[in-house]
C-alpha cells in the first residue's frame, strides 16, 4: 500500500480574521491624547508667563538703583561732568601746526538760510 493514502489531507490555514474595529475606543483614546497634549501647552505657557513677569521684576529692581543723566541737579559745569575741559583763547593748541591759523567765527555774521523770508514777513503783516 502506498503512504500517501493513509495520510489525512492537511487543511489550509486560514489567515486570521481582524478583529472588529471598536471605533468608540479609538476616539476616546485620540480625545484623551489631545487632552492631555492642550494640559501640557498650557503648563508650559504658564511657567514661561512666570519666568517673564520674574524677569521684568528683576529688571524694575535694577533699573531703581541706577541714576538716569535728567534725574540729577544740573551743576555749574556739565561739561566737566563729562571730562571735556573747556578752551581759553589763552591755551595753545598742541596739535596744531605752528603758523598755521584757526578761522574764528564773527559774532556779528549771519547766516543766509537763517535769515527771516522777506516775503513771509510781508504776508503777515498784510494778514493783520
Amino acid at each position: 500500500m502506498n503512504s500517501n493514502q493513509y495520510e489525512a489531507p492537511i487543511p489550509a490555514v486560514a489567515p486570521p480574521q481582524p478583529e472588529p474595529t471598536n471605533d468608540s475606543m479609538r476616539r476616546l483614546q485620540i480625545g484623551v491624547a489631545g487632552v492631555l497634549t492642550v494640559l501640557l501647552l498650557v503648563g508650559m505657557a504658564g511657567l514661561i508667563g512666570d519666568r517673564a513677569r520674574e524677569k521684568v521684576a528683576e529688571d524694575a529692581a535694577a533699573t531703581e538703583t541706577v541714576k538716569m543723566p535728567g534725574d540729577e541737579k544740573a551743576g555749574a559745569a556739565p561739561l566737566e561732568e563729562l571730562g571735556v575741559q573747556p578752551v581759553s583763547k589763552e591755551s595753545k593748541d598742541v596739535n596744531a601746526q605752528p603758523g598755521a591759523k584757526v578761522p574764528q567765527a564773527a559774532s556779528s555774521a549771519t547766516v543766509p538760510d537763517l535769515e527771516p523770508d522777506p516775503a513771509l514777513e510781508r504776508a503777515r503783516q498784510s494778514a493783520k
